[in-house]
């Protein structure tokens, strides 16, 4: 549990924990029932990067990551997107076994809209899970809210589906240098 609250005070902002499964989104007060609108959908890729790499025995890790992917909003009062980034990164105490803890915290994703080069962002709170996905995968789940910005009150989804980790890897003394994964994401207002 000390590690998981030095990895949380680090900022080790691993907002490159994204989905595959297209869940959906449960918002509002628990037992509440609610329904939502899909404002905009994104398909893309999550790398993330360790130095040292991670092994079996905690260390001090720096951490890097990329999420980037092209969208589609469907909500036609805010602008058409066409990509958004996620970039982010810090250092913490992690092994190959403490990177599956979950972990909580704030990002930002940069939005390149239609229109000529304009750009808007949306900051957002998240929490991650973690869970076996299929055929050997794992499903790296970040739920959270758009605290502003671009879709500011929306749900948010993100998910990335990463091959199982490289048990050899962990093992050896370079240890796993880096992963990567398919994300898919999902905003949503609620009614």
């Amino acid at each position: 549990m000390t590690r998981i609250r030095r990895l949380l005070r680090s900022r080790v902002v691993l907002p490159l924990l994204l989905a595959l499964s297209l869940v959906p989104l449960a918002t509002g007060p628990a037992g509440a029932a609610s329904s939502s609108v899909l404002d905009a959908t994104c398909t893309g890729g999550n790398t993330t990067t360790y130095q040292p790499g991670l092994t079996d025995t905690p260390a001090t890790v720096t951490v890097q990551g990329t999420i980037s992917m092209d969208c589609v909003s469907t909500d036609l009062t805010t602008p058409l997107l066409l990509h958004g980034t996620i970039t982010g990164g810090g250092t913490g105490t992690l092994s190959c076994a403490l990177l599956q803890s979950p972990t909580s915290g704030s990002s930002t994703i940069v939005w390149t809209t239609v229109g000529g080069g304009s750009y808007a962002t949306s900051a957002y709170d998240y929490t991650t899970s973690l869970s076996p996905g299929t055929s050997g995968t794992t499903v790296l789940t970040l739920t959270g809210t758009v605290t502003s910005g671009l879709y500011a009150g929306d749900g948010i989804l993100i998910a990335t589906v990463f091959v199982n980790l490289d048990l050899t890897a962990c093992g050896s003394s370079t240890g796993l240098t880096s992963r990567s994964g398919v994300v898919t994401a999902e905003f949503s207002s609620l009614l």
